[in-house]
């Protein structure tokens, strides 16, 4: 299973950012995703988290081959949860890949979405990155 890491950004106190991340959450499991939860951290026992784990949501996704399909459909739903409130921040990880959103234009969440999708495609076939420069 691949794992996606959501990071929300968000001015106000850690109730609301929790509140918030809740709510980014029930959008996310509408999707086909295996399972969203938010972030742990291993730290001092009986600790509720840290600054780190507040707003981090996890998803998980089967591999297959819609998975490109699937990470758009996250990055649609994560683009028009920043574009509600323009002072929202979102990132989305995977591994050293990264995503982020903010108060800029649908366009530019557009080219950033796809050029997102378009690395996590080549990490996952390698014989398509080549294919496309050759194109191009």
């Amino acid at each position: 299973m691949r794992t996606l890491r959501a990071h929300i950004g968000v001015d106000g106190d850690p109730e609301e950012i929790d509140r918030l991340t809740v709510r980014l959450r029930r959008e996310q499991l509408a999707l086909d995703v295996v399972d969203v939860r938010p972030a742990t951290v291993r730290g001092v026992p009986g600790a509720k988290g840290d600054a780190s784990s507040v707003g981090t949501l996890v998803l998980g996704l089967a591999d297959s081959v819609v998975l490109t399909a699937l990470v758009t459909g996250i990055c649609q739903v994560l683009k028009a949860w920043v574009i509600r409130q323009r002072d929202r921040r979102v990132v989305l990880a995977d591994g050293d890949r990264r995503l982020e959103l903010t108060g800029v234009t649908v366009e530019q969440h557009d080219r950033a979405i796809e050029a997102f999708t378009r690395a996590l495609e080549a990490a996952q076939n390698p014989a398509l990155d080549g294919e496309r420069d050759r194109s191009t």
